[in-house]
């Protein structure tokens, strides 16, 4: 028992532990892993998952509650009952920012009554962002204050093409 508990221990501090990589060992982690430079919507979403479809017209008890629809109820919010529907709308603002619409701009404002799981809901929504690491810039023993991407360093007007060819990075993602 003490044996699994260091392992399970020893891993999740492997995935939680800080690791430098120069700039070319990150562009090339980018060609293999198009989520190494995923804007955070998009990593959002890739940790979501994709949504089982229920369909409550088959259980009379369901049926009742949704009206016969078909809900959507993604994998990491199982354990939330009767908010699917504000988890749609939630998973719709990281779909539309994703898609680099104005909603990419903005912040997701949780904003409902006491007791309605806004608080749950950020929990969540927090421990579902640090399930892939985030990579920024780092000079010395300086990290970038605002977490600035390393694709930062390329403008897409001097560089974009290049990057396009060579690392398959679209030229949207870089924006120095």
């Amino acid at each position: 028992m003490a044996s699994k508990l260091l392992a399970n221990f020893q891993s999740n501090f492997q995935k939680s532990k800080e690791e430098e990589l120069s700039l070319e060992k990150y562009l090339d982690l980018c060609k293999k892993d198009k989520l190494t430079y995923a804007s955070s919507a998009e990593r959002m979403l890739a940790t979501i998952g994709e949504p089982e479809h229920v369909d409550t017209s088959q259980n009379s008890r369901l049926s009742r509650i949704f009206l016969n629809r078909t809900v959507r109820v993604y994998p990491a919010f199982k354990d939330f009952y009767g908010l699917e529907d504000t988890i749609e709308r939630i998973v719709g603002f990281f779909k539309h920012a994703a898609q680099g619409l104005e909603e990419r701009k903005q912040v997701l404002y949780l904003l409902g009554p006491v007791g309605g799981g806004k608080s749950s809901l950020a929990e969540r929504l927090k421990e579902l962002m640090e399930n892939f690491p985030v990579y920024t810039l780092k000079a010395g023993d300086d990290i970038s204050p605002v977490y600035e991407t390393p694709l930062g360093l390329f403008p897409a007007d001097k560089y974009g093409d290049e990057i396009e060819k060579e690392y398959k990075i679209p030229q949207r993602y870089l924006t120095g």
